[in-house]
């Protein structure tokens, strides 16, 4: 399945090429560099949170918007979370990338537009910034087909719409992040009844 992941590496790459241009500027979110040229926005939207909207690549156009919450404490000291950041990939001004965080500014979600149509492809869910749960639209029409779970950020079970009829009839168990049982639904209930071990993991 060709599903090309743009997560995190898409990030990486667009702000690692940032920082390389000299005379960058970093962003109050202290993770963003803008290149010589570049421009950087903040704008205040209310109950602490402030929105960044940068143009790393200096092309005229923002890359990455950074919604940020700034709390001030009784001291006076101000502790800055980040909220939500979106990510323009392909530089065609559409979001590709969203990424959510928790309270704690830990990353919960993504979803990703990983063939650049403006529907989302690949959804993440995480607990405690490890991967606990993936969808993907294998044929990137907007209907996911392939659900993982992950335990301690490890695959467990794979479950996929082969049919494409809507509902998943075949489960791919693993150990390891092994594959070592794979079962198939046939009277459509939503549960597998035929299985096959993998004879490598006996």
């Amino acid at each position: 399945m060709a599903v090309r992941v743009l997560a995190v590496v898409g990030v990486a790459v667009l702000l690692g090429a940032a920082a390389a241009c000299a005379g960058g500027t970093r962003s109050a979110a202290g993770d963003q560099v803008v290149a010589e040229g570049g421009t950087l926005s903040v704008s205040t939207e209310g109950d602490g949170l402030v929105l960044e909207k940068a143009d790393l690549d200096a092309n005229g156009r923002p890359d990455v918007w950074t919604h940020v919450r700034d709390v001030v404490a009784k001291d006076g000291s101000k502790t800055r979370t980040l909220v939500k950041r979106t990510v323009d990939l392909n530089g065609d001004g559409k979001p590709d990338l969203t990424e959510h965080y928790d309270g704690d500014g830990v990353l919960a979600k993504t979803q990703a537009d990983a063939d650049f149509d403006g529907r989302v492809d690949i959804v993440r869910t995480f607990k405690k910034g490890k991967v606990e749960s993936e969808e993907i639209s294998s044929r990137f029409d907007g209907v996911f087909d392939v659900r993982k779970y992950y335990e301690d950020g490890q695959l467990v079970l794979k479950q996929v719409d082969t049919r494409h009829a809507g509902r998943f009839d075949e489960f791919q168990y693993f150990v390891g992040s092994k594959l070592y049982r794979v079962g198939w639904d046939r009277d459509g209930d939503g549960k597998p009844e035929v299985f096959e071990e993998n004879p490598a993991m006996e």
